[in-house]
């Protein structure tokens, strides 16, 4: 028997299974064949389907835009943006592409925590919060 190919056979199954939900709806459109190569890429690698990284990727693109939607300059900042990087060129770049001050705030908080889990005792992380505070304020 054939246990690898098994595997793939039952696992298509159920993502066929469970992707027949009436609330979820196919989304077609044109897209960067890199963009989809990363996107299968990373999908292998969690060992998941493509469609929930991918249903994952947009969420986070749809929450990345919504703050900027009260800003008037960001706004039109993101739809030159939109235009001359996605629309308007055949070809994108995403590795190239710089990451959001949103996206690196989070990022810097989640290594500040890291840094704090890190740490022996509350003393210890007291005192880089201590350090950091005095850093802001100079």
């Amino acid at each position: 028997m054939n246990l690898p190919g098994a595997v793939k056979r039952y696992r298509r199954r159920l993502s066929k299974r469970f992707t027949k939900e009436i609330h979820r709806k196919q989304f077609n459109f044109y897209c960067d064949r890199d963009l989809i190569a990363i996107v299968r890429y990373m999908a292998d690698k969690l060992e998941i389907p493509v469609y929930p990284l991918m249903e994952h990727i947009v969420q986070l693109g749809v929450h990345e835009i919504i703050v900027l939607e009260g800003d008037e300059a960001s706004r039109d900042q993101l739809c030159r943006h939109l235009v001359r990087d996605h629309l308007l060129t055949p070809v994108t770049k995403p590795m190239s592409e710089p990451i959001s001050r949103r996206l690196l705030q989070l990022r810097n908080a989640m290594d500040f925590l890291r840094l704090l889990e890190s740490r022996n005792g509350p003393e210890e992380q007291k005192e880089i919060i201590r350090e950091l505070v005095k850093k802001v304020r100079d």
